[in-house]
């Protein structure tokens, strides 16, 4: 008998231990009731007036997930939590690891805002920011076109549009949509003509990007003309297309 006791005691030991574990784990998946999820909120926004990033990030991570679980994804609430999340990484200049929440904030905020809002349009800087470091051209070419849209919609500061299209330019041309490229090109060319005149630095540039565009698109007889009026010396060697 005393053998048996010996034998089975370490095993409910084990066994006890592996019930506890459960327990704790079952508590802290539940969903928060709405007071305790009222006083994290309340901490995260005293952490953010003291500028305390790392916290906000920590207390965030784990109130996110409780506030969806209790409102859902589109709730005001739970989606300002994800753009101080956000805003908290880039006051660290880092980019929030979990991508899937910095593209969320923005589609979000825009889907239940509107894309005219603040928080939308931090989140969407955020996005832009995080695509361009990436080298992911391609999805921040419409964040571009939306800002320009409202930008074009506003009262109008032609200087800052210019400097708007000359990043939609700059994008169209590193994912090869020469079309795309030359449309934005043209307005950026119009553009400095209006703001800086044609005698400056920025008109000559937009002209003779546009000319090796012309030249990439095999449009001889544009490319001729353009640099015959702006007197460009712009060497053309490109290979007709296929």
């Amino acid at each position: 008998m005393k053998n048996r006791i010996n034998f089975t005691f370490p095993a409910l030991l084990t066994a006890l231990v592996f019930i506890m574990l459960c327990l704790s784990t079952q508590a802290e998946a539940r969903i928060w009731s709405e007071k305790k999820l009222d006083k994290a909120i309340l901490k995260i926004d005293r952490e953010l007036t003291r500028k305390r990033w790392d916290k906000v990030i920590a207390r965030s991570q784990k109130a996110i997930p409780q506030c969806i679980a209790r409102h859902g994804e589109t709730n005001q609430m739970c989606i300002i939590m994800l753009r101080n999340i956000n805003r908290s990484y880039e006051e660290t200049r880092r980019f929030n690891p979990n991508h899937s929440q910095i593209e969320s904030a923005y589609t979000l905020a825009t889907q239940v805002f509107g894309k005219a809002h603040s928080t939308t349009v931090k989140t969407r800087d955020y996005y832009y920011k995080f695509l361009i470091f990436t080298e992911n051209y391609a999805p921040a070419i419409p964040l571009v076109k939306e800002i320009i849209a409202l930008e074009e919609a506003g009262p109008g500061d032609e200087y800052r549009l210019m400097q708007r299209y000359n990043q939609l330019y700059a994008l169209e041309g590193l994912v090869e949509n020469w079309p795309e490229e030359e449309n934005a090109l043209t307005v950026v060319l119009h553009l400095a003509k209006e703001v800086m005149g044609e005698d400056s630095d920025d008109y000559r540039a937009a002209a003779e990007a546009l000319a090796h565009n012309y030249c990439i698109q095999n449009k001889y007889h544009e490319f001729f003309e353009l640099i015959n009026k702006q007197k460009l010396q712009v060497p053309c060697f490109a290979k007709p297309n296929s």
